[in-house]
Parts: C-alpha cells; sequence; structure tokens
C-alpha cells in the first residue's frame, strides 16, 4: 500500500464517495438494492433460529403438536415471504450485473480512447491501464468490493440490533445467584464483559491482521514486473493465438513451441507468485482462526454456565447462543473488517483513478477554427525542434516549412528522417518541443482541439481497419450516408471487389464476429482507408505511403485519379516510391530531421542532390516494373 499514510480521512472519504457514485452511475440503483437484499435475509435467518427456540422450548414445556405446528407454519410462513422478496431483488441485481461490469471497464476504455496520443506510446501506460484494471475488480479493495464492504458492515449493524432486540429479555434477566462469581455473570456487567471481550478481539483480527493480508498482496502482485507479465500472458492468448489472422504464420513457421514456452514463462512467474501470496497468508489465517475459536468459546461458556444455573431454558439457550451470542459476534466482525476494508480501499483506489485522471499532455485552446467557404487556410513550420518524450535525440531540427490549402506536397527521404514525425505534429498527437506550427497566422495550440483536427482526414501507413461492415469502416460511424459511402469506396478504386460482395457496403469485414465476413488483401485495405480518409471530407489529406501494399498498376490507377480523388483540397504524400512525387506541386526532401531541398519534380532533378540520388536508385526499378509509366 504505497500510499495510505500519505492520505488523509478527508481524502479517504473523497475516494469512496467517488467509487459509489461510478458504481451508480455504472448501475443506477445497483447500491440500493444491495442495501435492500439485506433486510431479507436477516429476517428469514432470525426467523429459523426463532423457530428452533420455539420448537425446543415447545417439546421440553409439553405443548401440544397442533400449536406447534400452527407456530412454525406462520413462523415458515413469513420466511417463504421474506426468501420470495430476496430472490426477487438478488434476481434483479444479477440481471444488472453484467451491464454493471461492462461499464465500469468502459470507464478506462474511454480513457484509453480519449488521452493524448503521448501518454498512449508509453509502455508505463499501458502497466498503470492494467494495475487500474486489476485493482477495478479486486476481491478485497475494488470497485465491488467497497460496496461489499459497505453492505458487510451494514448487515453487521442490522444483525446487532436485531439481536440485541430479540434476546434482551432472556438477557438482562435479574441474577439468579446473590453473590460472588455467579452473581457476576448473571449480571448485565458479566454480559457487558463479555461482549468487550469478544468485540476486542474480532477488532484486532481485523485491525493488525487483514492490513498485513492486502499489504501482501499489494506488494507480490500489483509491482510492475507481475502486471507487465499479466499483459504479456494476455497478449499470447488473445492476439498470438486467439487472433485467426495469425494461423498461417504459427503453422508455416512451426511457431507453437515459442508461444506455448513463452506463455509458460509467463505462467511459471505467476503461479510462483500467488505461492508465495497463499505460503505467507497461511500464518495470518491461522491466527485469525485461533481467535474466532478463543470468540465462540467465551461464549459458548457463558451460554452453558448461565443455563446451568436455570438462568435459561433449553430453547432459550438455543436462541440465546445462536440468536444473541452468534449474531452479535458475527456482527462485530461484518462492521469491523467491513469499515477496516473500507478505510484500506482508498490507496489502492487511488491507482484507479490516477489512471482516470491522468493529466492532459497538450494544452487544448478555445479558439474555433475558421469555417472558411473559401478554403484559404495556410499551415506554417515556424523553426520546429522535436524529440520523442524519454529521447535525447532530435527527430526533427530546425524545420521551416509553409503550405496553402489546394497545394499538393509530397514528402520524402530515407527511413528515420522525420516525415511520419512532421505529420504526426502537424496532426497536434504531439506537440514541438521548440518552435510554432500555425494555421492562418495563430499557434495551432490555441484552436480547439475538436475543432482543429477536424480539419484532417489521414491515413497513416500502420491505420487500422475493424471488423464493422465496410460502411462503418469507411464511415467511422454508425450513422452514414450510404450514397457517398459506396461513392467513395468507388473512387479509392474498389468498385469491382465492392461488386463481387453480396452485401454491397454493408458486406462486413474479416470472419471474427460474422461467418460470411470477407477477407481483404493489404492493398484493399489501403484503398479503403483512403476511401475513409475522401468521406470524412476534411479540407486536408494526409497520405502516409498510401500505395505500399498496391502494385504497380493499381498504384497507377490512383495516380492517375490524384486530382479526381484529392480535388482542391491540400494533400502530403509520403512514400518510399518517388513515383508519386511527379504528380504534386511540390516535394520537400528530408534527411536526418531536417529539410534539405525543396521544389518540384523537374527543377530538382535538374538542381537537387539528394532527390536526383533517390530517383535514380529507383529509375531501374520503373522501367522494369512498369515500362515507359514512371519514366
Amino acid at each position: 500500500m504505497r500510499e495510505e499514510r500519505t492520505l488523509s480521512n478527508k481524502e479517504r472519504f473523497a475516494i469512496l464517495r467517488r467509487t459509489l457514485r461510478l458504481v451508480n452511475r455504472a448501475d443506477k440503483g445497483h447500491i440500493l438494492r444491495r442495501f435492500l437484499e439485506i433486510l431479507p435475509s436477516v429476517i428469514s435467518e432470525i426467523a429459523g433460529i426463532y423457530l428452533a427456540a420455539l420448537v425446543v422450548d415447545g417439546i421440553s414445556g409439553g405443548k401440544k403438536l397442533r400449536e406447534l405446528l400452527l407456530t412454525a407454519a406462520l413462523v415458515c410462513g413469513a420466511d417463504l415471504l421474506c426468501s420470495l422478496g430476496a430472490v426477487c431483488i438478488t434476481r434483479r441485481k444479477n440481471c444488472h450485473d453484467f451491464a454493471k461490469t461492462n461499464n465500469l471497464l468502459r470507464f478506462l476504455w474511454e480513457k484509453l480512447m480519449d488521452m493524448d496520443y503521448v501518454h498512449l506510446e508509453k509502455s508505463e501506460t499501458h502497466v498503470q491501464y492494467e494495475r487500474a484494471r486489476e485493482y477495478l475488480f479486486d476481491h478485497n479493495t475494488g470497485f465491488d468490493a467497497v460496496v461489499n464492504n459497505l453492505v458487510y458492515a451494514f448487515r453487521g449493524l442490522c444483525g446487532i440490533g436485531l439481536g440485541l432486540l430479540l434476546a434482551a429479555p432472556m438477557a438482562f434477566r435479574p441474577p439468579v445467584a446473590k453473590h460472588g462469581f455467579a452473581y457476576f455473570v448473571q449480571s448485565p456487567w458479566g454480559l457487558a464483559s463479555v461482549l468487550f471481550c469478544v468485540a476486542a478481539l474480532e477488532v484486532f483480527r481485523s485491525l493488525y491482521f487483514n492490513p498485513k493480508v492486502c499489504m501482501l498482496m499489494e506488494k507480490t502482485l500489483y509491482t510492475p514486473e507481475q502486471l507487465q507479465t499479466l499483459r504479456l500472458g494476455d497478449f499470447y492468448f488473445s492476439f498470438a493465438v486467439y487472433n485467426y489472422r495469425n494461423g498461417k504464420e504459427i503453422r508455416l513457421y512451426q511457431e507453437d513451441e515459442l508461444i506455448l514456452n513463452e506463455k509458460e514463462k509467463c505462467d511459471r512467474f505467476n503461479i510462483q507468485k500467488w505461492r508465495t501470496v497463499v505460503r505467507k497468508n497461511a500464518k495470518y489465517e491461522l491466527v485469525m482462526h485461533l481467535l474466532e475459536i478463543c470468540s465462540s468459546l467465551l461464549l459458548y461458556s457463558f451460554a452453558g454456565f448461565r443455563a446451568i444455573t436455570g438462568q435459561l431454558t433449553p430453547g432459550e439457550v438455543v436462541a440465546f447462543v445462536m440468536l444473541f451470542f452468534t449474531q452479535i459476534q458475527t456482527g462485530i466482525s461484518r462492521v469491523s473488517d467491513g469499515l477496516n476494508m473500507l478505510k484500506m480501499a482508498p490507496p489502492f483506489l487511488k491507482n484507479i483513478f490516477d489512471f482516470l485522471d491522468c493529466p492532459e499532455a497538450k494544452y487544448k485552446g478555445s479558439l474555433p477554427t475558421e469555417k472558411r467557404d473559401d478554403n484559404e487556410y495556410e499551415f506554417e513550420f515556424r523553426h520546429v525542434w522535436f524529440r520523442y518524450p524519454g529521447s535525447e535525440a532530435f527527430v526533427l531540427k530546425d524545420v521551416s516549412l509553409k503550405w496553402r490549402i489546394g497545394e499538393k506536397m509530397a514528402l520524402v527521404g530515407k527511413n528515420g528522417c522525420g516525415k511520419s514525425t512532421l505529420v504526426k505534429l502537424l496532426c497536434r498527437l504531439y506537440d514541438p518541443t521548440e518552435g510554432v506550427i500555425t494555421l492562418n497566422g495563430i499557434d495551432i495550440r490555441k484552436y480547439k482541439y475538436e475543432d482543429y483536427i477536424a480539419l484532417f482526414s489521414v491515413v497513416f501507413q500502420d491505420s487500422q481497419l475493424f471488423s464493422f461492415s465496410v460502411a462503418e469502416n469507411v464511415a467511422a460511424s454508425l450513422d452514414y450516408d450510404a450514397d457517398r459511402v459506396e461513392d467513395c469506396v468507388r473512387r479509392a478504386g474498389l468498385s469491382e471487389r465492392l461488386d463481387r460482395m453480396e452485401q454491397g457496403i454493408e458486406t462486413c469485414l474479416y470472419k471474427d464476429f460474422d461467418e460470411k465476413g470477407v477477407e481483404i488483401s493489404g492493398g484493399e485495405a489501403q484503398k479503403l482507408m483512403l476511401a475513409r480518409a475522401i468521406y470524412k471530407g476534411a479540407p486536408f489529406i494526409v497520405l502516409d505511403e498510401p500505395t505500399a501494399a498496391l502494385d504497380p498498376i493499381s498504384e497507377h490507377e490512383i495516380y492517375t485519379k490524384f486530382n479526381e480523388i484529392v480535388g482542391t483540397r491540400t494533400a502530403i504524400y509520403i512514400s518510399h516510391r518517388l513515383s508519386s512525387c511527379r504528380f504534386c506541386d511540390e516535394i520537400t526532401v528530408m534527411e536526418e530531421g531536417r529539410i534539405v531541398e525543396r521544389g518540384s519534380h523537374k527543377a530538382l532533378l535538374e538542381t537537387g542532390s539528394v532527390y536526383p540520388a533517390l530517383w535514380n536508385a529507383q529509375a531501374e526499378y520503373y522501367r522494369e516494373t512498369a515500362g515507359e509509366l514512371f519514366v
């Protein structure tokens, strides 16, 4: 419990209150149903004990069978009504539990999808997520555990209250003995002394041993190393094995042994940690069990002594021991355990809220972007330097660049020269380390983030499609214009493939969830991602290796329809195939994080140095693969 000593009582209470609010958001009425669930079970339990006492006293007192049966019927009837009520409440709770669990997880998923990209690329963020997820459903300190412990403590109070109320006539009878030890045991002072001892034992067990158990769990099972191992285990199962797309590689390269060995290493590590916890917990559990036995011996001895001295009848002994003492002992234990676990939970819950409250890494402005009918937007990089978080090496070095809407620009250069990084900064996935990027002369950080990113349609080289329908993938939404979706798919060069799909744009991609889903090639996936960029209709389109998975003929088809696809929008192309540059107004050549050359294809071939070298290195390939297409 790394944070326990740093939290004040006010902070603990605030965390618990926030936890209960989130649980209620996940399932409105859940907490109320949990409390209502208590009353029928308490009444039913006491009714059974009370009936046993009446039967014992009735038999020993010589009551008629009819009277005993009538009493039993009344008690059983009341018990039945309580049981029916409990079943209805529990059934409703169970129906909502699945939704509640998923809604609680949804809070974490929403944060993952909403947090700044700079956090998402950090491995520590994913470890923090794993810790938050583990604590969310932790048996002792998770969200459900907080509600359970609160209800548990309330259940204990109900048991104590009802036990005292129903057993008071027996517990506070005048002593039969006149003096001595027997008189003390039979007096209220004797009863108070026994209850004090039982309460002290239960509180000591709860306050001393339960924290040790939780601390052991924290130090052993929730370390960064352990959480990282859990992540690896999930990866090997859910991605490497469960994802059917990996089946070909696993079989062709016989990777099953590699995957199973790696998974086994994770499992051995996790099992060893659990064994450590179980072994160390054993001594605590033994001591706690001995304390519980001591409490029971004290209570039963006290009740037995009163029965021997004639203060209780046989039936009253049953009720006194089971109803009064047992309820009191159990109630004290429940109240003590519940409140103590509530006190211990906030430091663990804080890990969840630390993740949910992960601060924004970048400033999100308040200025709306201009809604210009003339699409006159001008972007400019002014002496921009950038290095990734945790790195000392600059990826971009003093980059100055300007272009206007409607221009077509290509970014070229060797791998690692900073092309994709420049686009990430333009789209505000990161902010510059030094320098500024402006839109129409204003720092882009001052614009509303949602308005700003709406200006861009981007196709990254590692963009993803999901197991949704073609239309949902293209529109990135459940609501879409079907005619517009189809038009974008055809403009992106997928007319023939779309015509072969029986359900058209409603066809599901892949077979994860739909047996009729279609498998598409890498080139077809790139065309669909291009269709998605077209559908968004943003004034600025960025294509990072847009034709990397296409054959030369398909690539030529895309570029001959270049102006038709992009229209009047600005386009930035990042490509290793320099043939694409011939279709652009300007080519920007990057090398080692700097802009070294700019100009048209023809001008750079005549006056440049880096670009002609790159072009000539690929020229022979162009001639061999596409004849005169690229010369």
